[in-house]
């Protein structure tokens, strides 16, 4: 058992998991693969394997991201600094809110008993929400006159051949995610977070980055440049964004990518405790999926995230 499997199953059991894989590729070939546990903890689960598909949480805003660089791409929306009063003249708080600040969590919005308001002005600070990105998903509709669904399903799933990807409304046949409200109604829009996919087709969404779209005809280079490159940058020892990537320029201690994960590396997280982690020096991409059942409060979020990279980095960096 390697340092990898071994920091994986201790997390696992500290979250009281019952699926858990991981893949990291290196030049398009498998470096590491494991799988362990059942979808769920009825009597005669099916087994954690390859097509099994989870769900992968706040990791599809990178999905809600590409949507977005589609829209500029055709020339439906301007571009990254237009500001939001554009779409939403009714609502006078988010004035000067450019689309740049929702994709960098600096936007500084929240709701709140059902209006919106104002925790600090925008680009002056850094908090992670979502009501920036439910305010992205419906100008990415109504510009489209698509769904989210749809359109990603368009664009990438069916060009990329991406099969084992979507917004799901029951779980049947998928890995459980025990952090889901079930007395919430889900659809298959793409407007919620029940988009589930296996542990090889996150591997390659983070291969279509990392390859910047040579494999699909879908965008140019540039575009994926942009997407994983840092898109706001006046605010030192916080989290950098592209689009919704987590984009590495130096370490710091509140880093969400571990110190020795080389720099110009990109990351996505979701609450089930996934994680896909993209290396362009080392031509490599880290993947773990996850079913954590809860907050731990004595679990070390950010210890199991920043040792996962620098295990991954250790890995694939020998070679």
């Amino acid at each position: 058992m390697n340092s990898m499997e071994k920091h994986n199953l201790k997390v696992y059991d500290e979250t009281g998991a019952t699926a858990l894989s991981c893949l990291i590729l290196q030049d398009g070939k498998t470096a590491y693969e494991f799988y362990t546990g059942t979808h769920n903890r009825e009597y005669g689960a099916q087994k954690v394997q390859k097509d099994s598909r989870f769900n992968i949480a706040s990791i599809r805003k990178s999905y809600i991201g590409f949507a977005l660089a589609c829209m500029i791409a055709e020339g439906k929306i301007r571009g990254l600094d237009q500001d939001l009063c554009t779409y939403f003249p009714a609502i006078p708080v988010i004035e000067g809110t450019t689309i740049r600040h929702v994709l960098t969590h600096t936007h500084g919005l929240a709701e709140k008993d059902g209006k919106w308001i104002r925790m600090f002005p925008p680009g002056e600070d850094w908090f992670y929400n979502n009501a920036g990105v439910n305010l992205l998903i419906s100008i990415i509709q109504n510009v489209s006159g698509k769904t989210m669904a749809q359109i990603l399903d368009e664009q990438v799933f069916q060009k990329a051949g991406f099969a084992e990807s979507g917004w799901e409304k029951s779980e049947e046949n998928l890995v459980l995610n025990f952090l889901s409200d079930p007395s919430r109604q889900l659809d298959d829009s793409g407007e919620d977070s029940n988009l589930y996919c296996s542990t090889r087709d996150l591997a390659k969404w983070g291969e279509l980055f990392l390859t910047r779209g040579k494999s699909a005809e879908i965008l140019t280079p540039d575009a994926f440049k942009e997407m994983t490159s840092v898109q706001f940058t006046g605010l030192a020892q916080l989290p950098k964004q592209g689009y919704f990537w987590w984009v590495k320029e130096e370490d710091f201690p509140k880093n969400e990518i571990g110190p020795k994960v080389p720099k110009g590396s990109y990351q996505l997280l979701g609450i089930t405790g996934c994680i896909c982690l993209v290396m362009p020096e080392y031509q490599a991409v880290a993947v773990r999926m996850l079913n954590q059942t809860g907050q731990n409060r004595e679990f070390n979020y950010l210890d199991d995230v920043r040792t996962f990279g620098d295990m991954a980095a250790g890995m694939v960096g020998a070679k």
